[in-house]
C-alpha cells in the first residue's frame, strides 16, 4: 500500500512538470487543434494513468510510459468522427477562423448553401450503398483504416475488401455526377 501511495506522489510531482510540455506535445503532433482539445487529450489520457496507478500496476519509467499513451491518444483522435469542429481552426485557403468567419456579414452564402446540399446528396448516396460496401468505404475514408487492419479486423480477404470499395467508389461517383 505504500508503493502505491509513493507512485500516487510520484505521478501527481511528474504530472505538475510535465502538464504544459504534454499540452505543447499534442499541438506539435495535431494540426489545426484548439489548446482546449489538446488538453482534452492530455486529462483523459492522465486519468487513465492514474487510474492504472491506483489499481496497483506500478509503471517503471511514468514519462516515458505518459507520452506514449498521449501518442496513441493522438492516433485515437484522428480516428474518431468530428462532429463538431472548433472555432479556432483557421481555413486553410482564406486564412480565416471559424468564428471570424461567422462574424463576417458578407460571408459567401450561396458557398456555404452549395456545400449543405452536396453534403446531403452525398449522404444519401452512401445510403444506397450496400452495407459492406458502405462499412468498407466509411472505415477506409472517413476512419482512416487501412486494408490490413480491416481484414485482420473482419476476419475478410484484402482483395473481397478492394473489391466492395471499387464498387461503393463507382456508385458514389454516379450518384454524385450531374447528370
Amino acid at each position: 500500500m505504500l508503493f502505491v501511495q509513493e507512485q500516487k506522489n510520484e505521478f501527481t510531482d511528474v504530472f505538475r512538470q510535465e502538464q504544459h510540455k504534454l499540452i505543447r506535445y499534442v499541438q506539435s503532433r495535431v494540426s489545426n487543434i484548439s489548446e482546449m482539445d489538446a488538453e482534452d487529450i492530455v486529462a483523459d489520457v492522465v486519468f487513465n494513468v492514474y487510474n492504472r496507478v491506483l489499481a496497483d500496476q506500478p509503471v517503471e519509467n511514468l514519462i516515458a510510459y505518459l507520452y506514449q499513451a498521449v501518442k496513441n491518444k493522438i492516433k485515437d483522435y484522428f480516428r474518431r468522427p468530428k462532429p463538431v469542429l472548433s472555432l479556432d481552426e483557421v481555413d486553410k485557403t482564406t486564412g480565416i477562423s471559424k468564428a471570424e468567419r461567422l462574424l463576417d456579414e458578407n460571408g459567401n452564402v450561396e458557398a456555404e448553401l452549395e456545400q449543405k446540399e452536396f453534403i446531403l446528396k452525398f449522404k444519401a448516396a452512401l445510403l444506397q450503398l450496400e452495407p459492406k460496401q458502405r462499412a468498407v468505404w466509411v472505415a477506409t475514408e472517413l476512419d482512416d483504416y487501412t486494408f490490413k487492419e480491416l481484414a485482420e479486423k473482419w476476419n475478410e480477404p484484402i482483395g473481397t475488401l478492394l473489391s466492395r470499395k471499387s464498387r461503393a467508389a463507382k456508385v458514389l461517383r454516379k450518384a454524385l455526377s450531374d447528370k
